[in-house]
């Protein structure tokens, strides 16, 4: 009787571990490999003076200590062309001081490499890629997005194949948006579970397509709020800020402006010509984040105005592709995709915009214009609200606290999200928790799937945390009080790193 309650017992136990196994190994299948595959945006990468060489030099971004140091040489010639209105001399200096860090990558004028420039990236061994877990794509952001598109593809693929999945989610920011776009638009969607773009230029962005039609011009109000936006988190921001702030009131910052518009006047063509149209000219990446209502006006100035007689007939090729492949059909193209697989759109606001262009005062994250990232919402100026008119009718729940976005007018209203003051490079850790929660969803999640995410979002640098925005107008700017205690505590601060003052903060 006892041999046979052994036996009972061991067989019992065998079953067991056979069931847990199997139980295991269903639990294990349920969860399919599923890879997010992170697709950076515009200079989102370092370009190496050799792209098979991570050790080589880097050629962008620019060394700005050296380029530093040979302005400070510089500028006693600057200034003395500057008050005179010397605008051929001074601009003579400029360029001479710039080139030599911008030529390194230069592009050829049918916008390829002419060198082996570009960014060094390797694909990771498939053991090195998580099955749940991100991954990075990279690629050299200067050239045609097509092309990127087709690299996007195979490594895809790669990783499709490394981990067994059927279908990844993509995360793209910036520029990645329009790289994966593309690859939609050549690939079709079979092989994507889901895609978070996060302040992509899809739409464009109204500075480049600015620069690129000539819009050059600046404005009091431009410089003193992107040095709002630039200063912003820095040690010093609320007392510089101001202090910019009531130079612009006294109309000091208007003289700049006039001397700065003097040189644009005189340079702007010269400038153009031999810096912005070897650079950016030639970049194909430039032309396809151009928005579409200035794609005309900008082919005209840099191909018939500024080289008219050079011969540009490859790279007009392949703008002339992007635009009848790519952005023709995008709308129909993202539409397509939020029929086959997830979609989320996180799009940042708060800040104006480039302040070289007359699109400054656009309600930006201080690149990409909110209404484009957002893809169609209707925006108030930065130094605006929407007014009653423009919100009548529409529901409250569209309408940001602040009264600066109107959500209704998106393609995918339900699907995107409005993160007030998260500048547009910042990579939050709190945005990436959000965007992986939400490409984790088998099901397509809203802005009502999450207490925590609601559509209206505002970020607080100092913590790296989200939260429901619902601050009102009058709330999101700094009582004057505060405001006044905020500039004593930081002139407190920079007067006490004075050595012949700071015994006397320490007595203090």
């Amino acid at each position: 009787m006892k041999l046979f309650k052994r036996i009972c017992s061991l067989l019992l136990a065998v079953l067991m571990l056979t069931a847990t196994g199997i139980l295991t190994a269903v639990a294990e299948g349920a969860a399919e490999a599923c890879p997010t595959i992170y697709v950076y945006g515009f200079m989102g990468a370092d370009l190496l003076e050799d792209k098979n060489d991570p050790n080589s030099k880097v050629i962008w971004p620019p060394d700005m200590n050296a380029m530093t140091a040979d302005i400070k040489e510089q500028i006693p010639a600057l200034v003395a062309a500057l008050l005179v209105d010397n605008w051929e001399t001074f601009g003579t200096i400029a360029i001479n001081l710039v080139k030599p860090y911008f030529e390194p990558t230069y592009l050829s004028d049918d916008g390829t490499c002419p060198n082996n420039s570009g960014v060094y990236f390797t694909y990771p061994s498939p053991g090195a890629i998580p099955k749940h877990g991100r991954v990075k794509f990279g690629y050299d952001w200067r050239l045609d997005p097509m092309l990127s598109a087709e690299q996007l593809h195979e490594f895809i693929e790669y990783v499709c194949t490394s981990t067994n999945a059927e279908k990844v989610n993509i995360i793209c920011h910036s520029l990645g948006g329009v790289v994966v776009l593309s690859y939609l638009s050549a690939h079709g969607d079979d092989r994507i579970k889901g895609v978070c773009f996060n302040t992509t230029a899809i739409f464009g962005e109204s500075y480049t397509g600015d620069l690129m039609r000539g819009d050059i011009v600046f404005d009091a109000d431009s410089i003193d709020y992107y040095m709002r936006y630039v200063l912003e988190g820095t040690e010093y921001d609320t007392l510089l800020t101001e202090l910019i702030s009531a130079m612009n009131k006294a109309g000091l910052l208007k003289l700049l402006a006039k001397k700065a518009n003097g040189l644009t006047r005189s340079q702007k063509e010269r400038v153009c010509r031999e810096v912005l149209l070897p650079m950016f000219g030639n970049w194909p990446t430039i032309w396809s984040m151009i928005p579409d209502q200035d794609v005309e006006a900008a082919q005209d100035m840099v191909f018939n105005k500024l080289c008219p007689d050079e011969d540009r007939t490859v790279l007009r090729g392949k703008i002339d592709a992007y635009n009848q492949n790519v952005r023709k059909d995008k709308v129909q193209t993202l539409q397509t995709l939020n029929n086959d697989a997830n979609v989320y759109v996180i799009s940042r606001y708060g800040y104006s915009s480039i302040p070289v262009t007359s699109s400054f005062k656009t309600l930006s994250d201080g690149v990409v214009d909110t209404k484009y990232t957002s893809f169609g919402a209707t925006t108030s100026d930065y130094d605006k609200t929407l007014t009653a008119d423009e919100i009548k009718n529409v529901p409250a729940e569209y309408i940001s606290p602040d009264r600066r976005v109107n959500a209704a007018t998106c393609l995918f209203p339900e699907q995107t999200w409005f993160v007030r003051n998260i500048k547009h490079s910042l990579q939050a850790e709190s945005l990436w928790t959000m965007m992986d929660l939400l490409l984790a969803q088998d099901e397509q999640a809203t802005v009502n799937t999450f207490a925590q995410y609601p559509r209206f979002l505002v970020y607080d640098a100092q913590t790296d945390t989200l939260s429901p925005d619902e601050k009102k107008p009058q709330e999101t700017a700094l009582s004057f009080l505060d405001k006044l205690k905020r500039i004593f505590e930081q002139l407190k601060q920079l007067l006490s790193k004075i050595p012949a003052l700071s015994k006397l903060f320490k007595k203090a």
